[in-house]
Formats: C-alpha cells, structure tokens, sequence
C-alpha cells in the first residue's frame, strides 16, 4: 500500500468515527485537530487534497452552502491507487 493511499485510508476512518460519533459535517481543521491530538499532524491543504480524492471516489460530498463535507453513505473504503 502507496503511502498516499494509507493517508487517504486514515481520513476516511476517522470520517467514519466522526459520524458515528453523531459528527454529521465536518471540516479540514477537524480532521487536522484529530489527527494533531493523536500525533500524527497533517497539514490542511493535505487533508483538502485527500477529501477532492474521496469526493472522487463518492465517499463524500461538499454542501456548498454550508462550506461543510459530510459522508455519502458508502461504506467502502477507498480505491486503491493505481501502481
């Protein structure tokens, strides 16, 4: 596994930990507040990048309205990318 792919992994499970805390939106900083607490800091453009990727992917969408992202549903993890 690419460490790109083990980075996009990471953030949609802790999507899913978000919602299944009730957390139904969600924004870069809270995912980069997580993953601070947990000693594994990520930058918010990197976290950005990864959600276009999950976005891609139908995993999550973007509420312009509310500026938020909030999970599709699906319950796969993310493709794998392409070696």
């Amino acid at each position: 596994m690419s460490i790109d792919q083990k980075r996009t992994e990471t953030l949609f499970d802790l999507i899913c930990e978000l919602a299944a805390s009730g957390q139904a939106e969600f924004r870069p900083g809270d995912l980069c507040t997580i993953l601070r607490d947990r000693n594994q800091p990520m930058g918010a453009w990197m976290v950005r990048r990864e959600f276009s990727k999950l976005e891609v992917e139908g995993l999550i969408t973007f509420d312009p309205a509310s500026g938020a992202w909030r999970r599709t549903g699906q319950a796969a993890k993310p493709a794998s990318d392409a070696a």
